[in-house]
């Protein structure tokens, strides 16, 4: 048998693994997420938001996938892999906005960035590939009181 062929059976193996892993990070995420803010509590949901980064970490940041949420007062994502969380209180969203990229980084298509205060006052931003994104930017806006 061809090298090649070895090589694509590996490869395919490697990402059937991959894709298991995943479902299952995907799985406890949820969990977790599900008992910290139950569904009535919930404005908004993303299972599997894409974040860019956030500008204060620079750009050497890898993109992440993660459940993003909305409630009526915090904007709260938690990604999978490597576990980390990003919570943003309402009132410090200073702006929303959709560019096409984010700390150099792009698919092509619009984002949800939000530009918001941290926790020492400073100004900060994030971004996410998110399905249904005019929803989740007028939802924002409407929460958050912005314009």
């Amino acid at each position: 048998m061809p090298i090649a062929v070895y090589f694509i059976l590996a490869s395919l193996i490697l990402a059937a693994g991959l894709v298991f892993l995943l479902r299952g990070l995907l799985k406890a995420a949820m969990a977790e997420v599900n008992s910290r803010y139950p569904e009535h509590v919930r404005v908004l949901t993303s299972p599997m938001a894409n974040l860019f980064g956030i500008q204060s970490g620079g750009m050497k940041q890898i993109r992440g996938n993660g459940i993003l949420l909305l409630t009526s007062s915090q904007l709260y994502f938690r990604m999978l892999l490597p576990r980390r969380e990003l919570l943003v209180p309402l009132g410090s969203i200073t702006s929303v906005e959709t560019p096409k990229s984010f700390l150099g980084k792009t698919k092509g298509r619009k984002l949800l960035k939000i530009d918001f205060r941290n926790d020492v006052g400073d100004t900060d931003s994030a971004a996410w590939l998110v399905p249904d994104l005019e929803k989740w930017v007028e939802t924002i806006r409407g929460q958050a009181e912005l314009n």
